[in-house]
C-alpha cells in the first residue's frame, strides 16, 4: 500500500523575497570576502613556515581571530545587523583595516599590493544602508582586485557630491574591456549593481586609459532616511 504524504503549503511571509535576497547578498558581499582573506592568509602562511616559525605562528593567531570574527558576522547576518567593524571604527577606517588585512596575503606569483583609501572634502554623516552598501561594494571591489588583476597599486576614493556619496576604486591590472569582471562566487559586478540599485544609486566599470580597471558607484545619501 502506497502511502501519500501532503504537505501543506502554508505560504512565505511578507517580505520574504527581499530578505532571502539580501540574506544571499551579505553572505557573498559580507562573508565572502572574509573568508577570501583568510584562504589567502593560509597561502601566505604555507610559504613563510619554513623561513620563519614566529611570523607563521603571528599570522595563524591573527587567521584564528578572523576566522571567529567570521563566525560572528554569519550571526550577524542571519540577525540582520549591520557588519561590527562600521561601528567600531566607521566607514572609512573599516576600509583602510580591510585592505591592509588583504594586501599582506595576495599571491607571490601577483607581487606586491598596495591600497591607498582617500577621502575628497569632508564626508556628511551617512544614513546605515548608504554606510553598509559603500562597505559591501568595496569589499568586494578590492577581493577582484587581490585575486584576479594582478595590481600593484590600488586607489579606493570616497566623496561626496550633489546629494550622493561616490565611491571609485582604480586600479593597474590586467584591466577588463567594459563587458565582464571577475567575480568570486559568479556574482561580482552584478551584486555591486543591485545593491547600489536598491538604494536608488547605480554602479559602473570601465576600463582605465593607461590600465587597469575602474569601479565607479554612487549611492543616494537620502536613502534610509
Amino acid at each position: 500500500m502506497r502511502r501519500t504524504f501532503v504537505v501543506a503549503d502554508f505560504g512565505r511571509p511578507a517580505g520574504y523575497e527581499d530578505r532571502l535576497k539580501r540574506v544571499l547578498h551579505d553572505l557573498h558581499d559580507g562573508l565572502g570576502p572574509t573568508l577570501t582573506a583568510a584562504v589567502l592568509g593560509l597561502r601566505a602562511a604555507r610559504e613563510l613556515i619554513g623561513r620563519d616559525r614566529a611570523g607563521t605562528e603571528h599570522l595563524l593567531a591573527r587567521l584564528e581571530d578572523e576566522l571567529y570574527g567570521a563566525i560572528t558576522d554569519l550571526r550577524r547576518i542571519v540577525a540582520d545587523a549591520r557588519p561590527p567593524a562600521l561601528d567600531e571604527a566607521g566607514l572609512v577606517q573599516a576600509v583602510r583595516r580591510y585592505a591592509a588585512t588583504l594586501t599582506g596575503r595576495v599571491p607571490a606569483e601577483h607581487g606586491p599590493l598596495r591600497v591607498g583609501v582617500e577621502v575628497r572634502g569632508e564626508l556628511p554623516p551617512l544614513p546605515a544602508e548608504v554606510e553598509v552598501t559603500a562597505y559591501r561594494i568595496i569589499r568586494e571591489a578590492l577581493v577582484n582586485v587581490a585575486r584576479h588583476s594582478g595590481a600593484r597599486e590600488c586607489t579606493v576614493h570616497l566623496w561626496p557630491r550633489d546629494g550622493d556619496l561616490h565611491v571609485e576604486i582604480i586600479d593597474d591590472g590586467v584591466g577588463t574591456d567594459g563587458g565582464a569582471l571577475p567575480t568570486v562566487g559568479g556574482t561580482g559586478l552584478r551584486s555591486m549593481r543591485e545593491r547600489a540599485g536598491d538604494l536608488g544609486g547605480g554602479c559602473r566599470i570601465e576600463p582605465v586609459s593607461s590600465g587597469g580597471t575602474r569601479i565607479a558607484a554612487w549611492l543616494p545619501l537620502a536613502a534610509g532616511k
